[in-house]
Formats: C-alpha cells, structure tokens, sequence
C-alpha cells in the first residue's frame, strides 16, 4: 500500500513538473529571429555572346528538367494512386466472389445439415420399431413356454 502510494506520488509529481513547465528555455516565441544569413552577390564572367547563350540554354535545361521531374513525380504519385484504386476494387470484387461462393456453401451445409437431422430421427424410428418387435417376440416365446 505505501509502495502505491509512493509510486503515485513520484508520479504525479512528475506530471504537475510536465504541466508547469511553462516558459522554459526551449520556447520559440521569447527569442527575437534575426536574419544573419549571409548574401552573395553573383557576377556573370564576362563571355562571348556563344558562351553565354550555351550557359542560358543549360540554365533552361536544368530548370525544365526540375518541373518535368516535379511533375513527373506527381504523375507517378498519381499513377501510383491509381493502381493502388484499382487494386482495392479487384480485392473488393473478390470479397464479393468469396462472400458469394461461402453463402452456396453454406446453404448446402444447412440443407445437409438439415436432411442429416431428419434421416437420424428417421434411423432412430425403425430402429424403436425393431426394439418394440424383439420385445414382442419375447414375450410370445415367453408365454408359449
């Protein structure tokens, strides 16, 4: 019992501690932000127009080719979703099938089940029948004796 108790009282101890812990050191919002990044200045080298135009065209390249990968990358995203759609919808339809196929099965149990139930109760009857015979055989032996 005093095991408990201390337990719970470390316990809640350390809770209240959590709960209470309002402003400490790691709050965001009581430090200023300042901006100390740094900024460079980038100037072009001076080169013959040839020059220049295959640093723009390589410049257009590589930009192109971001957006083609971004885009590219939501369309496989998208096939992806797609598939994966199209993956549950057959996974559905097969429940279907299964759900179909175990209730055929599960009607025919019922009706074996059933015909099972009214052949034993019919074995049940001739076999009473054969008793009650025997029984009267007996006491005709009995009584002719």
């Amino acid at each position: 019992m005093k095991k408990n108790l201390l337990v719970l009282t470390l316990f809640m101890a350390m809770a209240a501690g959590a709960a209470f812990a309002d402003g400490m050191v790691f709050d965001p919002t009581e430090f200023e932000i300042t901006d100390t990044t740094p900024t460079k200045t980038v100037t072009k080298p001076d080169l013959s127009p040839a020059a220049n135009a295959k640093i723009e065209s390589n410049i257009k390249e590589a930009s192109s080719y971001s957006q083609n990968s971004v885009s590219g990358q939501s369309t496989n995203f998208n096939n992806a979703l797609f598939e994966l759609d199209n993956a549950q919808v057959n996974i559905r339809n097969e429940l279907l099938e299964y759900k179909a196929k175990y209730q055929e099965v599960d009607t025919q149990y019922q009706l074996i089940k059933e015909q099972r139930r009214v052949l034993g109760e019919q074995v049940k009857a001739v076999e009473k029948r054969i008793k009650e015979i025997e029984k009267s055989k007996n006491q005709i032996r009995k009584t002719m004796i």
